[in-house]
């Protein structure tokens, strides 16, 4: 039984919105949960979007029993009378494994660390104080224990890039800065694997070049995967593997498969090779802007029903996006946090996996294989393709083995 997604990323809630469309009321399509047991140490970093999906992650991970709110949750702040918004979490996890979030919403760079940590609204920066009591498993506040084992580094990160918005120019993101947050994440937190996901759309988006713009981001992020060398006598502080979480596929499948059932003239073929960038215009119909500190929603996005009439400002809301923004972790919580385990799966399980990495022989062999297991991954859990039905059972343990 996996605990009920804490419904955080604060103060927004679904709850109360429309059900989702008949498509994507199917079976096997949205309406399952996932539990998660494992033994590695994880980090999630960036923006709040990526804090939402922590916690999708940790409700998976979670025992039922397990008090969210008071034993995970380290480090907060409060912004325009919004409520907390959540910096720095840590727990353990069933497995005896552990997860951590570092919040940031930048680009990790060299020049962003800094000596003491800020847990406030919109900072940049990283301190090295936060790492030093990540790598301790303990928060610097109280200094408990928050993870078993006593290895100073992480087994995994997840790495999202900050959205834009954050990002004031998408043509800023540059494969050197990419590269660098990489290399700095496995200098500092001892992670041998990286995955990154892609970049989605959001409110953010104000014309299509925003949107060509993260077309190609999403194409510089394979690019660096699929061309990383990393030999495992490196030892620590060097990221052997940097898997994609098609992130960015998955939630443009549902903002197009909305789309289309609320009235949108698009095209429902996902096959076929840059979909995503044909005939997008549609994505750039808002609401009217009301507030200069937040961009306008977009209607394909967020609504149940397409609203008719000029100088909208609202509509009912569906059950993907609370916000034209952040996602709604019950409903996408459960995919994501099975592609996060998938793609681990493809370096830790199984015969491939990563413990047989001695042997230069061996490396190249299980590069491929793992690259195979990412694609399928991707395939079953970053799509709309409804979960086998063999996989509903709360007696099923699934794995990835790459073959």
């Amino acid at each position: 039984m996996a605990v009920n997604p804490p419904g955080i990323y604060a103060p927004l809630s679904c709850e109360n919105n429309a059900d989702l469309t008949s498509t994507l009321a199917n079976e096997g399509v949205l309406d399952f949960k996932v539990s998660i047991s494992t033994d590695l140490n994880i980090i999630f970093i960036g923006d709040s979007i990526a804090s939402q999906l922590a916690q999708a992650f940790d409700s998976a991970a979670l025992e039922p029993h397990y008090d969210y709110g008071s034993n995970s949750i380290k480090g907060t702040f409060s912004y325009m009378n919004k409520g907390k918004h959540i910096c720095i979490t840590q727990s353990t996890i069933r497995g005896g494994g552990g997860t951590a979030y570092m919040r940031n919403n930048g680009i990790l760079s060299s020049k962003s660390m800094i000596p003491i940590h800020q847990c406030k609204h919109g900072s940049q920066a990283w301190g090295a104080d936060l790492v030093a009591s990540f790598l301790d498993n303990h928060h610097p506040v109280d200094k408990l224990p928050r993870r078993e084992g006593s290895g100073r580094s992480f087994n995994a990160a997840i790495l999202k890039i900050p959205a834009l918005g954050w990002i004031k120019d998408i043509r800023s993101v540059t494969e050197e800065k990419i590269m660098e947050a990489i290399n700095l994440v496995g200098k500092y937190f001892g992670v041998e694997t990286i995955i990154i996901s892609t970049l989605t759309f959001s409110n953010n988006v104000k014309t299509l070049n925003d949107w060509v713009g993260i077309q190609r981001v999403n194409k510089m992020i394979r690019g660096i995967a699929r061309n990383w060398e990393s030999s495992p006598k490196n030892g620590l502080g060097s990221v052997r593997w940097i898997l994609v979480q098609e992130f960015g596929n998955f939630t443009n499948q549902l903002i197009w498969t909305n789309a289309k059932h609320i009235g949108y003239d698009v095209d429902l073929n996902f096959s076929v090779n840059g979909w995503e960038g044909v005939n997008a215009d549609f994505l750039l119909d808002k609401f009217e802007q009301v507030s200069k500190f937040h961009y306008p929603k977009s209607k394909p996005m967020v609504c149940a029903k397409r609203p008719i009439g000029s100088n909208v400002q609202s509509c009912m809301y569906n059950k993907i996006s609370p916000d034209g923004m952040h996602w709604c972790t019950p409903t996408l919580g459960p995919r994501y946090s099975a592609s996060v385990a998938c793609l681990l799966g493809c370096v830790y399980n199984g015969e491939l996996g990563y413990g047989h990495l001695t042997e230069r022989e061996n490396f190249n062999i299980t590069n491929a294989s793992v690259f195979v297991c990412e694609d399928e991954c991707n395939q079953r859990f970053m799509s709309l393709v409804p979960v086998d039905n063999e996989w509903i059972d709360d007696s099923v343990t699934l794995y990835s083995r790459p073959t």
